[in-house]
């Protein structure tokens, strides 16, 4: 049986064979069978939720902007968040960078606040990429 699994699965070791093996000798007890669809019903929960979380993620990042930029006149903002949700339109995708960059701030500290004041008031949305946070219309 060794030399079977060993033709079946190439790379496996010895003791992870010896644990296949046996594994299989214990395999005919329902108990132990049992605990083993169990697991695998639990596994299949979690990755099912993992790959749904992948897919709204997706769809989030894929959904295209609404062409009918949202009405900011009644929501008093400043000006300097006006000249941001500007630029966040113009360009589609901007980071605090950018607007650091484009709006004269010295840091990335004051940028990245506005940018997400303008996100909790749902004014722009959040898309992560890599370790570099973009903010693009809502």
């Amino acid at each position: 049986m060794i030399s079977a699994i060993k033709a079946l699965l190439p790379g496996v070791e010895d003791d992870d064979i010896m644990s296949i093996e046996l594994l299989v000798q214990r395999a005919q007890d329902p108990v132990v069978l049992a605990t083993l669809i169990a697991a695998l019903l639990e596994e299949r929960k979690r990755t099912n939720a993992l790959l749904r979380e992948i897919r709204d993620a997706l769809a989030a990042i894929q959904t295209p902007p609404s062409s009918a930029p949202p009405q900011t006149e009644d929501l008093g903002l400043s000006e300097r968040d006006e000249q941001i949700l500007a630029l966040v339109r113009e360009r589609g995708m901007v980071c605090a960078e950018d607007v650091r960059n484009a709006l004269g701030y010295k840091g990335l500290n004051a940028a990245s606040a506005r940018l997400n004041w303008l996100y909790k008031r749902g004014l722009v949305r959040k898309v992560r990429k890599g370790r570099k946070v973009y903010y693009a219309p809502a």
